[in-house]
């Protein structure tokens, strides 16, 4: 689902999508079902009388079968309007509707990642939220799912765009067999310590995360009081990943890499995902996309929070995910694809879509309401780390961070750049071309 980060400035954007929204494996469970005429429900738009038909597009194994419920719920509160689901995924539909939007062939409603929304709403591909609809997406969702779904520019314009449904993070998985909860680390330098005790005496590995990856590589060098870009994300002046304070965080980095022994290039999420499939990795950093895989292979795992940087107490701060529906610009229903999209962010359809896809969503509340103890105890443990994450940002110019910044930490890991302050200041110059 995820793919390698590659150079072109589109590109590049649009691969930080295989990083959220993913979720497209289908638990095999039954929702629960509710009475679509008790659902307590106010578009806050004027619907169409006259039949017509939305079309919706989504990711197959589990966020389909959310739609096509989800959208039989909603045909019975109102029978004009039915919903066709067509199956693309959400990682393909923000560069689909460039090319089926303008053609006519485009969906009137469709999900993909948050931080796609800059590059779509400088196309025109997507319409804003409906200004009297506004207030109704932000208490439906929360915090952190609405800073998601608005798009905040280089220019200080700031508009809503999205639609939060689900939300996820990377955390730390662990396998229950080759260690137990309370052995794991608290803070990094302990986890150095232990990965090399560990490796010496199991022919396992201890830890491994893609380090040369910067999407997950962004939590050493971000902090509560310093994110990617600045609090809003739209500061293309700087970074902020160069700063004293992210330089410092890099000595926990590089204590790391020491460590493990490894260079970059030899522990790319996927080897790492394969090596705790197979039971040779006693902790992964890895996000709830993998919870079917590690599942379906038989591990017997757990989630927790990844242990703190030196000098905090808290887990690291991560980048977030926020899935959103979002409506096409070129749609001839958009009141009613806003509509069905909030009717997504109903607390009745968070917790269907939650039982179907086994996905955080992105309300508070819907974890309490599931009774499957498997669905609370792992996204219970993301939903923790996710408190301390932050939206991707979103302007089109951060498609300049990931090559930039990957480099980067590539580099310091490898012990290919010795002077951080150095390394980390030339990235900042190119992400802020």
């Amino acid at each position: 689902m995820r793919k390698k980060i590659l150079s072109a400035a589109l590109i590049l954007a649009m691969t930080a999508t295989a990083f959220t929204g993913c979720g497209n494996t289908s638990s095999g469970r039954e929702a629960t079902d509710f009475d679509a005429s008790k659902i307590n429900f106010d578009p806050g738009v004027e619907l169409t009388k006259d039949k017509i038909t939305l079309t919706v597009w989504e990711s197959a194994q589990g966020p389909d079968e959310f739609i096509r419920t989800a959208g039989k719920k909603f045909e019975e509160k109102y029978p004009n309007i039915k919903i066709n689901y067509v199956n693309v995924e959400s990682t393909d539909a923000n560069s689909k509707i460039a090319m089926d939007g303008p053609a006519g062939t485009g969906a009137d409603l469709f999900a993909t990642a948050h931080n796609n929304s800059g590059v779509m709403a400088k196309g025109g591909y997507i319409e804003p939220v409906p200004a009297e609809m506004i207030d109704k997406v932000k208490a439906s969702c929360t915090e952190s799912a609405f800073a998601g779904a608005t798009l905040n520019t280089a220019d200080g314009n700031s508009v809503v765009y999205g639609y939060p449904v689900s939300v996820e993070t990377y955390a730390l998985f662990y396998n229950k067999k080759l260690i137990k909860k309370e052995e794991i680390p608290t803070t990094m330098a302990d986890l150095a310590t232990f990965i090399k005790d560990y490796n010496s005496s199991h022919d396992e590995k201890a830890f491994l995360f893609d380090s040369g990856n910067a999407y997950y590589s962004v939590m050493f060098t971000s902090s509560p009081t310093n994110k990617l870009y600045g609090e809003k994300g739209n500061d293309i002046k700087n970074t902020y990943m160069n700063s004293d304070e992210a330089v410092a965080q890099m000595a926990d980095f590089v204590a790391l890499s020491e460590a493990i022994g490894l260079k970059s290039g030899d522990i790319s999420y996927t080897s790492n995902d394969a090596l705790f499939s197979a039971g040779k990795l006693a902790m992964n950093i890895s996000g709830a996309w993998n919870i079917p895989a590690f599942q379906e292979a038989g591990v017997d795992f757990g989630i927790t929070t990844i242990p703190s940087l030196t000098g905090s107490t808290q887990p690291p701060t991560n980048f977030m995910g926020v899935r959103c529906m979002f409506v096409s610009a070129y749609s001839e229903h958009k009141n009613e694809a806003a509509a069905f999209a909030l009717w997504l962010m109903t607390e009745e359809m968070q917790q269907v879509r939650c039982e179907l896809t086994s996905t955080l969503p992105a309300r508070d509340g819907i974890l309490d309401k599931i009774d499957d103890a498997d669905i609370t105890e792992h996204l219970g443990a993301i939903q923790e780390q996710i408190k301390y994450s932050y939206p991707m940002p979103s302007m089109p110019q951060t498609s300049l961070f990931w090559s930039a910044y990957g480099t980067a930490y590539g580099n310091i890991w490898n012990g290919e750049a010795t002077d951080i302050k150095s390394e980390l200041d030339k990235a900042n110059d190119t992400a802020t071309k």
